[in-house]
């Protein structure tokens, strides 16, 4: 009997060491979130972009004062909105619209070092410092070492703010970076460095 129970025992203990927890991770969505910060990024940059603010709600007023009209005119709102991109909620998170300020604020400089070499794009979602040589002095080396840094404090700050508005574990950090550093070597540009999944280095051509 002993033997009998000994031997479910292990059965069972084998049996829980085979299951696998999987844990659901949203990629396609941080994907496609990651593609519309980095433009809201690029366009705050240029001077583009607008501020995000959320549809109106058509009132019996403002359609004419007829609730009839008024139904109509939601109905035609609705209509038209689906026909166009809608902007995921996040982008209107005040956190994350203050971290896309400040990376617009220093992106003219991050691509200017980007574009000598000085600066790569990792594969953790992170700029690295690839080669200081190029850096004439002490001073410009000091710079761009506190570029970096203020750079890389903002997407930290990022992605865990993706992860709590995703409802996503802190423990899948590294898989929200990994995904991030996806669209990051996307939108690079042609002589950027980028470090791919594997590690390598290379030139974005």
């Amino acid at each position: 009997m002993r033997s009998w129970l000994a031997l479910i025992t292990v059965s069972l203990l084998a049996l829980v060491a085979c299951i696998t927890i999987n844990v659901y991770f949203p990629e396609e969505a941080i994907k496609d979130l990651s593609q519309q910060i980095e433009a809201q990024v690029e366009q705050q940059a240029a001077g583009e972009a607008a501020p995000v603010e959320p549809t109106p709600t058509p009132t019996p007023a403002a359609a004419g004062g007829s609730p009839l009209a008024a139904l109509l005119s939601l109905g035609a709102t609705n209509a038209w909105a689906g026909e166009e991109e809608v902007a995921a909620p996040e982008i209107s998170n005040p956190a994350i619209r203050t971290i896309i300020a400040s990376r617009a604020a220093r992106l003219s400089a991050l691509n200017g070092w980007k574009a000598s070499g000085v600066i790569g794009e990792n594969n953790q979602g992170l700029v690295e410092a690839r080669s200081l040589d190029a850096v004439p002095g002490l001073k410009e080396r000091a710079d761009v070492q506190r570029l970096i840094r203020d750079e890389n404090a903002d997407r930290e700050q990022l992605y865990r703010e993706i992860a709590a508005a995703k409802n996503v574990e802190l423990s899948l950090l590294p898989k929200i970076r990994e995904t991030y550093a996806s669209t990051l070597r996307d939108k690079a540009r042609p002589g950027d460095w980028i470090q791919q999944p594997d590690g390598a280095w290379v030139q974005k051509k």
